[in-house]
């Protein structure tokens, strides 16, 4: 797997981890269960954007791997599906250190983000982790293995659909419609035929030669 593809592989899971971590923390905060202490700006504005953005990521992640295999491959779906899953399935372990890195990044983005956006300033130097920093670490860590190994995971299916997505659109696009000229002289071949009717009409109604005395 290239840089940029493993870059974007991180960077896809660790945004959709932060978009669903996020919330949970900032909802235990909310309901009291860190205590009186205020841990949240209140809102989850950003929650859907950061995740659809981290979808998209997944999905151009996905192609770019489709292509790779249909490029390097034999033909044969099976194959292509194992060598555009290998390499995520075998080694998604070694990439946490740097998925949980973005993620926390991400988090920060998004949370301060999102104060400016509701509030118009920052709300404090802490306020962006939604809970205490072990808990907040925590649960962000946790979602961040579940997220990562459930998608390595579901790699080759996803692998597939996209190959069956990309070969279904290359096929919409190198179909070639029948021109126009070839029904043109379809038509004229018609009309010619029709043509030739009353002829054969008048050879087969000619009158029979006269009887002589």
């Amino acid at each position: 797997m290239s840089w940029p593809i493993r870059f974007g592989f991180c960077t896809a899971i660790a945004v959709i981890a932060a978009a669903i971590a996020d919330p949970l923390v900032e909802s235990a905060s909310n309901a009291g269960w860190f205590g009186p202490g205020v841990f949240t700006d209140h809102s989850n504005l950003d929650v859907a954007p950061v995740l659809l953005v981290g979808v998209l990521l997944l999905a151009v992640h996905f192609v770019l791997k489709a292509r790779a295999a249909l490029a390097n491959g034999n033909g044969r779906d099976h194959d292509l599906w194992h060598q555009a899953g290998h390499a995520l399935g075998s080694g998604v372990w070694r990439l946490l250190p740097a998925i949980f890195g973005v993620q926390i990044l991400t988090l920060y983005a998004m949370e301060t983000a999102e104060q400016y956006a509701v509030w118009g300033h920052s709300l404090g130097p802490m306020i962006w982790l939604g809970g205490p920093l072990p808990v907040s670490l925590a649960v962000h860590a946790i979602i961040c293995v579940a997220v990562a190994v459930t998608i390595a995971r579901w790699v080759r299916a996803l692998t597939a659909t996209t190959l069956r997505f990309i070969r279904l659109i290359r096929a919409l696009v190198t179909f070639a419609p029948q021109p126009a000229g070839s029904v043109a002289s379809r038509s004229r071949n018609s009309v010619s035929f029709r043509r030739s009717s009353p002829l054969l009409c008048r050879i087969g109604e000619r009158a029979p030669p006269p009887v002589s005395a």
